[in-house]
């Protein structure tokens, strides 16, 4: 990375945030597609993101639920006729309260229907390849929708991976935060170049390989980077690589986890 991080800020916002900046826009989401998968998600009276991975689970961004009583997050589809469905209970990944892992599971009160199918994971390599970004934030109706390319990976402190980032390209190269200022660096053009703005935590990361889609990662955070010396302050955003928190994602689902919220 050749810019040096200034700030970090975590994507909560109140309920009048927009979702995504760039991209394809808003939209309604539509029946039988991966982003199906993607619904609004209420707590601590804001309106961010979720996403099934199973019929009553749903993966967002710790910050987005923690501390938040249960029976107070509700989840939120359009499609499915509304399907609406209050928590049961909060898992926060133990990696939260070292501030590290950022990411959340929350046990609906009942099972969604077959006509929402869950996202299933994507535990394939991630660096270089583009990212399908999908966001309810703000709206219970509408997704915004738009691509990246993930620059860059970022262990934790231990050295594990952890993190994806990716940056917001401009139409020329001096825009570019994150690796060398070639082409293959550069925007993916208009309508498709976006990046995450507040109100998206707990929103989709998806991969996409010969037509199948995958849940790569949970969008968690933005950033601004200034250059050592001076001038424009660029953007970078990311989330939690979801491949190697896979073993804590499938322990929580049998059960096995004891850090629940009741």
């Amino acid at each position: 990375m050749r810019r040096r991080a200034a700030l970090w800020c975590l994507l909560a916002a109140p309920l009048t945030a927009a979702a995504l900046e760039g991209g394809a826009g808003a939209s309604d989401p539509q029946a039988g597609t991966p982003a199906a998968a993607v619904g609004s998600l209420y707590a601590a009276q804001r309106l961010l993101s979720g996403v099934l991975i199973d019929r009553q689970w749903v993966l967002t961004a710790a910050h987005a639920v923690n501390g938040a009583v249960p029976a107070e997050v509700v989840f939120r589809s359009p499609l499915a006729g509304g399907f609406v469905a209050r928590a049961r209970a909060v898992h926060v990944h133990p990696g939260f309260v070292t501030g590290q892992v950022d990411l959340a599971l929350v046990q609906l009160e009942r099972p969604a229907p077959a006509a929402l199918p869950p996202a299933p994971l994507y535990t394939g390599p991630l660096l270089g390849h583009i990212v399908h970004l999908v966001s309810h934030g703000g709206s219970t109706t509408l997704i915004t929708t738009g691509e990246n390319r993930v620059d860059a990976l970022q262990p934790d402190a231990a050295g594990r991976p952890l993190l994806y980032l990716f940056d917001q390209d401009g139409p020329d190269l001096s825009s570019n935060v994150i690796g060398p200022a070639v082409p293959a660096n550069g925007t993916l053009g208009a309508g498709r170049e976006a990046t995450l703005a507040a109100g998206d935590s707990g929103s989709a990361a998806f991969v996409v390989l010969d037509g199948r889609w995958g849940l790569a990662g949970i969008n968690t955070f933005q950033a601004t980077v200034t250059p050592k010396g001076g001038g424009p302050v660029g953007r970078l955003a990311g989330g939690i690589w979801l491949a190697p928190q896979a073993a804590w994602i499938a322990r929580v689902l049998r059960g096995e986890a004891a850090d629940a919220k009741p």
